[in-house]
């Protein structure tokens, strides 16, 4: 995603450009999380939300790397790690938790999920709505993330000490 030669890990999450890029990043992610799901597709949704899932827990840690170095690191413009990652791990966090959701929805109908040649069985009624209703949920906290990167992106250029006020 962005030369980490020039800009070695404990910088490059301070940089505006690989703050947006990593925005562009989670957009796309969002983008391909299903937006209609139906009976036999257990196999792609599954695939969407692991591939979602390891991405946000990646996206997570580097928020955790930045706020230990925000108190610990070597080096100036410490809070800078804070601002890069200013207010994106609870929608992160959001995301997960409705991801879980669909998982738990997706296990607990299997037969439904299955490939058409395996036997298939009628869902609850209620099930294709809120499974599609968890991801959108998903899709919409990792959109917020998107846009809170690019955000602090544009933060990054500015004061990044300035404290902001931390939504309920």
């Amino acid at each position: 995603m962005y030369d980490t030669s020039t800009y070695p890990h404990d910088i490059r999450r301070t940089n505006p450009n690989y703050v947006r890029a990593a925005a562009v990043s989670l957009g796309l992610l969002a983008d391909q999380l299903p937006r209609a799901v139906a009976a036999g597709q257990g196999e792609a949704v599954s695939d969407a939300i692991d591939a979602a899932l390891g991405r946000i827990t990646w996206e997570l840690t580097c928020l955790t790397d930045d706020l230990v170095t925000s108190f610990n690191g070597k080096g100036g413009n410490l809070p800078m790690h804070a601002t890069a990652i200013r207010q994106c791990a609870a929608p992160l966090g959001l995301a997960t938790h409705y991801l879980a959701k669909a998982i738990d929805q997706i296990s607990s109908h299997h037969q439904f999920f299955a490939p058409a040649t395996a036997t298939q069985t009628e869902p609850p009624k209620d099930l294709l709505p809120a499974l599609q209703r968890d991801i959108e949920h998903a899709r919409n906290a990792i959109y917020a993330t998107a846009t809170q990167y690019s955000t602090n992106a544009s933060l990054l250029g500015s004061n990044p000490t300035t404290s902001t006020h931390t939504p309920k």
